[in-house]
């Protein structure tokens, strides 16, 4: 008894392994939001973006750093050995150094910086040493000094937007590729009906064959349609699994992952897309659009930055540099201890002008011309970029009208074929016209029902491509950019 039972527990363990085998191999049914979330985080060129933006915002941290107070320690031990014929023998000497410094930058170009010195070696001598250099013409000013700050500033925000830009795309990417997916699976039901209806007809020509109502030779013509539908489908087969493939590669999954797409209504998802007026479009996809928001930035910063830079450089440079220092006696008695720091004993102080006029600096002049015309340049490819952009949100609205009213014209044809087919199959049932007659029609209707999934397919692509001219991309499928 306790064998069988031990026999079907057995089998009942090896049957669950079974189908829970089957289960993990079996494939997975992905829809086109799932699709979407999880190309947002897989990708490849997200990561990327991702990262990039990580060095942006380190380097900006950087440039931040450079105004706020650096300390160093420096720590040196000395030993050394001298021979010395008035003593009569070697001497041996330790002298110990400990220097600690801190140095600050401040906006308006101030340098100071404190230096404390520590020498121990027979005696303790210590010092103290402050130095500001103030420039009061050229490198003078929050514009000068803390350029390289705004440029990491805009460098971060580009960053940020390049990140956002590189999600729209893969999001619209994944939309697109995932669309050749339903395409090519709605162009093999088409094939495969029509391989159905070819079949049904090589059945009835038998029969009429059969009954003496047709001649032979009428097998031979619906027969071709048969053998044709048979390679059009294998073809769809095969398209239909590159697209596949296409689409877990835009994803970034590997290909060979067993994903197969959703079944999706197109008809729903055309109406989660609202068409703005050109006005509506053209405002928005300027205010939206990645790149001119770029090209703007980068013209009224860097750009205009550098001709500030280039203008500071021919000037005059005009220096104020102050030093106090007290300590760093030698020897014994009010040079040693802490006391010789304010007994007055070594105490010295100094203000320095420094003045250096450039007298004909061509190569100064030269950069300054140079950054004038390379601002002058950058506004007008700005101008130039802002008609190309709305010339595409013009050619972007226009497409969705005629891709509508193809889309119109497609669903009547195929309606109209449908009908034209099953007229065609009475008379052809009732012996009123040839297989060639029959054929054509049927050719016809499957013709008629690709052009309607193409027109189908067109429409949502060029709202897909309006959506993301328009910025609203993320907007529309709820996505939400993640900056690393």
């Amino acid at each position: 008894m306790f064998r069988l039972f031990l026999l079907g527990l057995l089998v009942w363990f090896g049957a669950v392994s079974i189908c829970q085998a089957e289960s993990y191999n079996a494939p997975r049914q992905l829809s086109l939001e799932e699709a979407i979330y999880l190309a947002v985080r897989q990708n490849p060129n997200v990561q990327t973006a991702q990262l990039n933006h990580v060095i942006s915002k380190f380097s900006l941290e950087v440039q931040q750093w450079q105004f706020r107070p650096h300390f160093a320690l420096q720590a040196t031990r000395t030993t050394s050995r001298n021979y010395s014929v008035t003593p009569g023998g070697y001497v041996t000497s330790n002298v110990t150094a400990i220097q600690p410094s801190v140095s600050l930058l401040t906006p308006i170009g101030t340098q100071a910086s404190l230096t404390a010195t520590n020498n121990i070696s027979s005696t303790y001598n210590p010092g103290v040493a402050l130095q500001i250099i103030q420039p009061l013409m050229r490198g003078f000013g929050k514009p000068i000094v803390e350029a390289a700050l705004y440029d990491a500033m805009d460098s971060e925000k580009i960053s940020r937007l390049n990140v956002e830009n590189t999600v729209r795309t893969t999001v619209t990417s994944v939309i697109n590729a995932y669309l050749d997916v339903v395409s090519a699976q709605h162009t093999l039901d088409v094939d495969q009906n029509a391989l159905k209806r070819a079949e049904t007809s090589e059945q009835q020509t038998k029969l009429f064959i059969k009954a003496g109502h047709k001649a032979g030779v009428e097998l031979v013509t619906v027969q071709a349609d048969v053998a044709n539908a048979q390679t059009r489908i294998e073809s769809d087969k095969n398209n239909l699994a590159q697209s596949r493939y296409a689409l877990l590669t835009t994803i970034g999954i590997d290909p060979s992952s067993n994903v197969t797409v959703s079944s999706i209504d197109l008809i729903a998802l055309i109406k989660k897309f609202h068409i703005p007026t050109l006005a509506q479009t053209k405002e928005r996809m300027l205010a939206n659009d990645i790149e001119y928001q770029v090209a703007q930035i980068t013209l009224q910063g860097a750009t205009k930055r550098s001709i500030l830079a280039a203008d500071d450089a021919t000037r005059w440079q005009l220096n104020l540099t102050l030093n106090g220092s007290s300590g760093n006696g030698n020897g014994g008695g009010p040079n040693a201890g802490l006391n010789s720091l304010v007994n007055g004993v070594n105490q010295s102080d100094s203000a320095m002008l420094t003045l250096n006029i450039p007298i004909d600096d061509r190569a100064a002049k030269n950069s300054l011309a140079i950054a004038k015309i390379s601002f002058h340049e950058a506004e007008i490819a700005l101008q130039q970029e802002k008609w190309s952009k709305e010339t595409n949100a013009i050619n972007g609205w226009n497409s969705i009208f005629s891709a509508k009213r193809g889309l119109y014209f497609a669903e009547n044809a195929e309606r109209l074929q449908d009908q034209t087919y099953t007229i065609s199959f009475k008379k052809y049932s009732y012996g009123l016209i040839d297989s060639l007659e029959l054929q054509s029609a049927q050719q016809q209707l499957s013709a008629a029902q690709q052009s309607l999934v193409n027109a189908q397919i067109n429409y949502l692509k060029s709202l897909v491509n309006l959506d993301l001219l328009l910025g609203s991309t993320l907007q529309t499928w709820d996505v939400k950019v993640r900056y690393s």
